[in-house]
């Protein structure tokens, strides 16, 4: 059995002072300004991460096996034809040659009566590694694979179990560790990035399974050796353990004829984990905006219902303000602002009756004074009066 190589040296353990920006560069695009639109789905993958395998083999499954929940199509003939070329190729028992032929594939997902756009991007290595490690944004090549990570909704990060433990080559160690913590520090600082779903994939486990079992589960190996893109991603994101494509004779060099007849190991799952969050978030933003409508609606009488009583807290003002209150949906008569509107209204209204009661009693009280003064005078001319007559 191959001995896996030795852990790297431990990280220092977090702090809540600690700000990832200090390591990763997250400068803004030059050519996207704000509001950012986020419409498509990111497949990511470094050089021999398996990503030309895993995507020909998603894309077969989903094209020539379409769910009636879920079915992918690409959106150009010559797409199309290189990825159906490829499963071609590994169902004749030939590996496919490393590369799509493409920068990138543009691909139109069909999740239960939702479209989505997935994008596949194919890119150099040397691409990434200026982008992402090097921190040079400024190339054709680089801006068109930041333009992408800078829309993308959804990631798919693939990455090879074996390339990330390899601490032999310390510069496939910084594109697939710093790296790949680099993409997803930018997506979570960028606008709209916060919550967009990232599916960690960790490929070709069929080879790599008692390797993983050896450094202590997949639980632990990710803690390990993906701690960075881990502790960046936060929140949102879910590791996949993946064989796209088993091998039809056990081989320790992983060189053996490809068996596209057996069944492929969560090749589909990540794409349907990420798309599930992003049909909840849409219920969720839904919801949230008919709330910000009905709350609206909500503000706009309460206003009017104050702008009344403020002309004055007569009987029929109250009942006119009690009728714009009572027009709003039932689902909002037991919010706070309307109980407190509602008690406003009845103190106003008890006020006003109040007044109105003591300047009634003010009247008697005058009304009484001036008839105390006005009856003695009226007798006392009435007598004289009648006593002149007589």
């Amino acid at each position: 059995m191959e001995t896996p190589p030795p852990l790297p040296p431990p990280l220092p353990p977090s702090t809540p002072s600690e700000n990832l920006g200090d390591f990763f560069d997250s400068s803004s695009p030059a050519s996207f300004s704000e509001p950012y639109i986020r419409d498509r789905i990111v497949v990511l993958g470094r050089t021999q991460a398996g990503k030309t395998v895993f995507i020909a083999r998603l894309y077969h499954e989903l094209w020539s096996k379409p769910q009636s929940w879920l079915s992918m199509r690409a959106l150009s003939g010559p797409a199309h034809t290189s990825l159906m070329t490829m499963c071609a190729e590994m169902a004749n028992g030939r590996w496919p040659s490393a590369t799509l032929g493409q920068r990138y594939v543009d691909c139109e997902l069909k999740f239960n009566t939702t479209v989505h756009r997935m994008t596949i991007l194919d890119y150099p290595g040397e691409v990434f590694t200026k982008a992402f490690v090097r921190g040079e944004s400024d190339t054709d090549d680089t801006t068109t694979l930041l333009e992408h990570v800078d829309h993308a909704k959804g990631v798919i990060l693939l990455i090879d179990p074996k390339n990330a433990v390899d601490s032999r080559d310390p510069t496939k160690r910084a594109d697939d560790d710093y790296g790949m913590a680099a993409v997803v520090d930018r997506i979570r600082k960028f606008p709209g990035g916060e919550n967009v779903p990232i599916a960690i994939v960790m490929t070709k486990c069929d080879l790599h399974e008692s390797m993983i079992i050896q450094l202590g589960g997949l639980k632990v190996f990710a803690e390990d050796y993906l701690h960075w893109i881990i502790r960046t991603a936060v929140n949102s994101y879910k590791i996949f353990p993946c064989a796209a494509v088993r091998l039809s004779r056990t081989s320790r060099s992983g060189t053996g004829a490809p068996d596209l007849a057996k069944p492929p190991v969560n090749v589909i799952e990540p794409l349907k984990w990420i798309l599930e969050k992003l049909e909840l978030h849409a219920e969720k933003s839904q919801l949230a905006t008919e709330r910000e409508k009905k709350d609206e609606i909500l503000v706009q009488a309460i206003d009017q219902a104050r702008a009344i009583i403020a002309q004055g807290a007569t009987n029929t003002n109250c009942v006119r303000a009690r009728k714009v209150l009572s027009a709003i949906p039932n689902e909002h008569q037991g919010d706070r602002r309307l109980r407190e509107l509602r008690a406003e209204i009845d103190a106003a209204v008890t006020d006003h009756e109040d007044l109105h009661e003591t300047k009634q009693t003010q009247n008697w009280i005058l009304f009484g004074a001036a008839m105390f003064v006005l009856i003695p005078v009226v007798i006392i001319v009435l007598y004289k009066v009648f006593s002149q007559g007589k």
